[in-house]
């Protein structure tokens, strides 16, 4: 298969996955699937960019001569989740890992969720999980210098929750990279909310080399 083939057939795969995101939200719409009227707008208006912007980057990643080094976001992470509304977050440790594909870089994550919290009477309520849920991305792309963007999925239970998320990343003094803040939205059926995410580098974390 040429060069071209493949890339061809990759952003047509690329292209149903953001088809098939859009059906679900206009089946939410026609409440074939049920999403709290507080979130449909929020997955509309915010999914629907996201996607785009995602087809967008990856074909312009695939259609590059040449590939530069991607930002060194690999290593030992903290990281937390706090829903939009203020009201619930949690959050974990992850590593994450820089490798070269056939067309590119990518990243792949691995974390753990070891905590949750609610607000209750103004404060805090802090509950450490006993049986942390590991979670790990579907696919991973970095959008620039300073930006990237994911799905990922998390078993809960007996539900398996997928997501999607952005983030910008800031990087110390000596120009590595030590802080990512963005957003992710916790896609339907199971509990769907939009809220941010921050990840910071762990005390002492590991430094990997990209691959």
């Amino acid at each position: 298969m040429s060069d071209r083939a493949f890339k061809t057939i990759l952003f047509l795969a690329l292209l149903a996955v953001f088809c098939a995101t859009t059906a679900l939200l206009l089946l939410s719409l026609v409440n074939k699937v049920h999403i709290d009227e507080e979130y449909k707008h929020w997955m509309f208006s915010i999914l629907i960019v996201e996607s785009v912007g995602c087809v967008v980057a990856f074909w312009k990643q695939l259609a590059a001569s040449t590939f530069e080094e991607p930002p060194d976001v690999a290593g030992d992470w903290e990281y937390e989740c706090i829903r939009d509304d203020g009201t619930y977050k949690h959050g974990g440790s992850c590593t994450i890992v820089v490798r070269k594909a056939p067309l590119g870089w990518e990243f792949l994550i691995s974390g753990k969720r070891t905590w949750l919290a609610r607000k209750l009477n103004g404060q805090w309520k802090t509950e450490r999980l006993e049986a942390p849920a590991s979670w790990e991305n579907t696919w991973g792309t970095f959008t620039g210098h300073d930006s990237l963007r994911y799905a990922y999925s998390i078993k809960a239970g007996a539900d398996l929750v997928q997501g999607y998320g952005w983030a910008s990343i800031t990087k110390n003094t000596d120009g590595q990279p030590a802080l990512m803040e963005g957003n992710f939205f916790q896609l339907p059926p199971h509990d769907p909310f939009y809220g941010f995410q921050r990840y910071t580098r762990s005390s002492g974390h590991r430094r990997l080399n990209a691959s």
